[in-house]
């Protein structure tokens, strides 16, 4: 038994405004969050991996206590603080009322009870990195042994592969990896990045793995959280970052009463029996502790040699309309093998997350669903008032292979909003009205716009439609930081109509301004331009100053009013 969680640093938090990390244990992370500012982790994929693990482990204690440390009445524990029956379906109501008055303590308190330590102390067998039984995020041996599976062995993983910020297998050199080659130095790890890289690898795996449990085929697990459009609410802490993703009373009433089942209160063997049997996850300890792979690391591993450790497959989770999910966006299926069910979507590289605000904030509407978080900060607004708190989008990009999907890069934003906002979401409300906006600008550009830049292109007999979307491109780039903030300068005392027609006038400034000097720049050939037979006798002039007046035509239409 060596390197226990709860007491080696290996957590690397923020502690001040510039930036500045250090490593902690879990139980220091979580007795002190109320001084941290967030994670820091070696990326921002890992850091959501670890944000809800830290979830998980408070969900796990208070589904059981109060903001107090007390047992709530309807919960009978054993000595381990596990229950022993499940929550009377009677007590419903009043168990969902606790829960919310355990999170409203937990917001004035600003300080996780002793109750959370003592939980962890029951379960430390659970916790140590590396253990002959109970590995923390792992199997044994026993569990990857030859007759469990369809090959003579597990797949094996180099360090350098765990590694996500090299991402270099055997056969593919990482240019520019902040590990050099000689000595092995990208092989080898130590513990606090094995336990920080386990959490990763088990939410972002990828398929090139070939070794599966049993002989018959099955869909694997490329990561559950690798599938996600993942969002999370940041607050000025990392305190105030756990309580508002604590979704402690679940929007979705089917969950309320569902016992909190993290994996470390599994043996390994029970949990890959759950696994192969499809078991459905129904709470949400359980599923962000969720596994992609069968982990096997020795026992005897030390940190001065080149690491690596085998793997085994997992049977994937049904993803359609899983809505006990709360970090995700939501996509309706019109076709397909999850035709008429919702199933998460990824965010899209290298576009803003405001222009994904319908997907966050509006649910109505027909197939519209936003994350369950938002609708639960939403609902948070008599408590926590008005507090500016940023929602953080994340995502791991693959590499487009069906058979492999190799994590290569992230995709990363986010979006500083104040609660009262979010929260209001009448018909007449900032929410819907915000959303207008976007919907506003993106027909803007991508309509008004978007049709000028191909008029240029038709004038000067370009081929390719790359000029087009680069400039549409450009455009978005050029309304990003302004849009950004003014969300940001709204303020409750706001005229809505004034602040709604301030953000129109901004947007036509900056469009016009481009338009025109795309004009500017035209040739005398484009100023000439070309004659394009319509009909037999009909004819039609296009030309840049033609061109750019309709365009001023069509852009007033958009933005009066």
């Amino acid at each position: 038994m060596r390197f226990n969680l709860l007491d080696e640093p290996w957590i690397s938090v923020i502690t001040d405004s510039k930036g500045t990390t250090k490593e902690v244990s879990l139980l220091e992370c979580l007795e002190n969050a109320p001084n941290y500012l967030g994670l820091g982790g070696d990326m921002k994929t890992q850091d959501f991996a670890m944000l809800r693990l830290l979830l998980a482990v408070l969900h796990t204690v208070f589904s059981r206590f109060d903001g107090e440390g007390n047992p709530y009445e309807f919960v009978n524990l054993d000595d381990r603080f596990k229950p022993l029956e499940e929550i009377h379906s009677d007590d419903e109501e009043e168990y969902a009322e606790a829960l919310m008055e355990t999170w409203k303590t937990l917001w004035e308190e600003k300080q996780f009870p002793n109750i959370v330590g003592e939980y962890l102390e029951k379960w430390r067998d659970r916790f140590y990195l590396l253990h002959e039984t109970y590995p923390f995020f792992q199997v044994t041996e026993k569990e990857v042994a030859p007759n469990k599976l369809n090959k003579s062995k597990p797949s094996s993983v180099s360090g350098k592969n765990m590694n996500r910020l090299i991402s270099e297998s055997g056969n593919k050199v990482a240019l520019f990896s902040p590990k050099y080659e000689g000595k092995g130095n990208k092989e080898i790890l130590s513990f606090p990045e094995v336990a920080r890289w386990l959490l990763t690898f088990q939410g972002y795996s990828g398929l090139s793995d070939k070794v599966i449990f049993g002989k018959e085929k099955y869909k694997s697990s490329k990561g559950w959280i690798f599938d996600l459009g993942g969002v999370f609410v940041e607050g000025e802490t990392l305190y105030d970052t756990l309580l508002l993703n604590l979704v402690l009373e679940h929007p979705e009433e089917m969950y309320i009463l569902n016992e909190q089942k993290p994996c470390w209160e599994y043996e390994p063997k029970e949990i890959i029996e759950r696994y192969m049997k499809s078991a459905t996850v129904d709470n949400l300890a359980e599923l962000y502790t969720n596994w992609s792979r069968g982990i096997f690391i020795p026992p005897e591993t030390v940190e001065e040699k080149p690491f690596s450790f085998d793997i085994v497959k997992i049977p994937d989770m049904n993803h359609q309309d899983l809505f006990l999910e709360p970090m995700t966006l939501w996509r309706y299926n019109l076709n397909g093998e999850n035709k008429d069910t919702y199933t998460p979507k990824k965010h899209t590289p290298n576009q803003a997350l405001w222009r994904s605000f319908g997907l966050l904030m509006v649910s109505y509407g027909e197939n519209k669903r936003i994350p369950i978080l938002m609708k639960w900060i939403q609902g948070l607004e008599d408590t926590v008032g008005e507090y500016d708190l940023t929602i953080q989008a994340v995502s791991m990009r693959d590499d487009g292979n069906a058979t492999s999907w190799v994590p290569v890069d992230e995709i990363l934003d986010s979006l500083n909003i104040n609660e009262w906002i979010l929260s209001d979401v009448s018909k007449n409300g900032w929410v819907p009205r915000i959303n207008d906006m976007v919907e506003l600008t993106k027909s803007v550009i991508e309509k008004t716009f978007r049709k000028f830049v191909m008029d240029i292109k038709e004038i000067r007999n370009l081929s390719s439609s790359e000029f087009v979307n680069q400039k549409v491109e450009e455009m978005y780039f050029l309304v990003d930081s302004p849009f950004r903030d003014w969300i940001e300068g709204i303020e409750p005392e706001n005229s809505k109509e004034e602040k709604l027609q301030e953000w129109k006038n901004i947007l036509r400034k900056i469009v016009q301004r481009e338009a025109e000097k795309m004009a500017m720049e035209g040739t005398s050939r484009d100023y000439v331009g070309i004659e394009k037979r319509i009909s037999e006798t009909r004819s039609e002039y296009k030309n840049i100053p033609l061109s750019y007046n309709s365009f001023l035509y069509f852009l007033e239409q958009e933005l009066k009013g």
